[in-house]
């Protein structure tokens, strides 16, 4: 571990329904189990089994195939409303020599494009019963870790039960005042994966057959301060142009990502998903 920091990424999660009205954490756990009027405990716990399920004892992997994660174990504590465990994972889908480190000329393994070089990662969600807001945390290692792999899956089994949840890096207020002071905007991205068949094959023919076909469209080589940049921007047209060829015509079926500078540390970004606008503004409005 010489040399690798530990890092905790906290995020908030807003739960809504498939009509993306605010829901409590109580319906959907009562949406994952048959009997009404069960207690809480019999619903963590059917919960807890069925996120286990959904991995079916396999690798779940991201939609290019580099990074894949599993579940290793998994608690819950209803008192608390907690799930917890650790999701082991990593890279995948490129073959990769291993070597000691005394020695470039000892070739001690191969490992194959269908194998993955795994790394723990303690996780924790907090689904407060009577909340529609919660928490997630992910222990990792560096940037280049399958954190973001974690949170789709979790969106995903979310998902299967027509539910969604909308994650947000945790910032205290502190941290926003000085952001919104400090920072400027220097460029705006729309971005969308998952365009079907016949918008891919609009853009081009031989693009067709590639379900993980991605768009981004940026606008770069402008420097504003963030209280102008969301005082001059539309909020219901970003660019103000016909995106429905990109399937781009409905803010919620996009991603929006905000680049901005100017901080202590090199350049951020953030990213939201879906109903961006309400998550962007709270995270530069809140205070």
């Amino acid at each position: 571990m010489a040399g690798h920091t530990l890092r905790l990424n906290i995020y908030t999660i807003a739960l809504r329904n498939k009509s993306r009205e605010d829901v409590n954490f109580r319906e959907f756990h009562n949406a994952l189990c048959e009997e009404e009027d069960a207690e809480k405990e019999k619903l963590f716990g059917i919960c807890k089994d069925r996120f286990l399920k959904s991995f079916q004892d396999k690798f779940v992997l991201d939609w290019n195939k580099t990074k894949g994660i599993a579940i290793k174990n998994i608690n819950c504590f209803p008192r608390q409303n907690l799930i917890d465990g650790v999701i082991i994972g990593g890279t995948t889908g490129i073959e990769q020599e291993v070597y000691k480190r005394s020695s470039s000329n000892d070739l001690q393994d191969t490992i194959t494009e269908d194998q993955v070089t795994a790394l723990p990662y303690y996780f924790k969600l907090w689904m407060p019963y009577n909340s529609s807001v919660g928490v997630l945390m992910v222990q990792s290692y560096t940037d280049a870790g399958v954190v973001k792999l974690v949170q789709e899956k979790i969106k995903h089994f979310f998902r299967e039960y027509e539910f969604s949840i909308l994650i947000l890096p945790h910032v205290t207020d502190s941290y926003k005042d000085y952001f919104k002071k400090n920072s400027r905007v220097s460029q705006l991205a729309l971005s969308k994966t998952r365009l079907s068949e016949k918008a891919r094959g609009a853009l081009n023919e031989m693009f067709a057959d590639f379900s993980g076909l991605k768009v981004e469209i940026k606008v770069s080589g402008f420097n504003v301060s963030v209280d102008e940049f969301w005082k001059k921007m539309n909020t219901a047209e970003p660019l103000g142009a016909d995106l429905s060829e990109f399937e781009m015509d409905d803010k919620d079926n996009f991603d929006v990502i905000a680049t901005y500078k100017d901080l202590p540390v090199s350049n951020h970004r953030l990213n939201s998903q879906k109903t961006w606008i309400f998550c962007l503004l709270l995270f530069w409005m809140m205070i």
